[in-house]
């Protein structure tokens, strides 16, 4: 393994870009913190990266695209950075996954407030969602048309 491979330890858990590995046998109440931790990267790591990328465009502009290179798909980028800019950090629900926020990312922030609450209130995946959100476009071009 590189040495200079990025890597975050905690405790007897290695976790590296391609895997986790571990010291020995660690007892069971050590691993809900490292497990927890995957997780959280794992929900959160969409955000960060169109976060990342639209603070980076803003400052540098085009120029700041050498700096993901081919890491990511040209798509995945534009999408994550859409939705990270189209859904404010005020509205975002940490509950909810990003695809739920994706499915909002459309509609004025008022209703992104609204439909993403009763998400999580309601239990609703990114599917029930994303049919909710369509079911209300579909209501909100109707009434105008009256």
């Amino acid at each position: 393994m590189p040495t200079n491979e990025p890597h975050i330890n905690l405790g007897p858990f290695h976790f590296r870009p391609s895997g986790m590995q571990m010291d020995g046998r660690p007892p069971l109440e050590n691993w809900r913190g490292p497990l927890q931790f995957a997780m959280w990267c794992q929900r959160a790591s969409p955000w960060w990266i169109g976060d990342l990328i639209n603070a980076g465009e803003d400052i540098f502009g085009e120029e700041f695209a050498a700096v993901w290179g081919e890491t990511l798909s040209t798509d995945m980028v534009s999408r994550y950075a859409s939705v990270a800019r189209r859904v404010p950090q005020r509205n975002r629900r940490p509950k909810l996954s990003w695809s739920a926020h994706a499915a909002v990312a459309r509609l004025p922030h008022h209703l992104q407030r609204r439909m993403l609450a009763l998400a999580e209130k309601e239990g609703w995946n990114s599917d029930d969602l994303q049919k909710q959100v369509r079911e209300l476009v579909r209501t909100q071009k109707e009434a105008q048309s009256k």
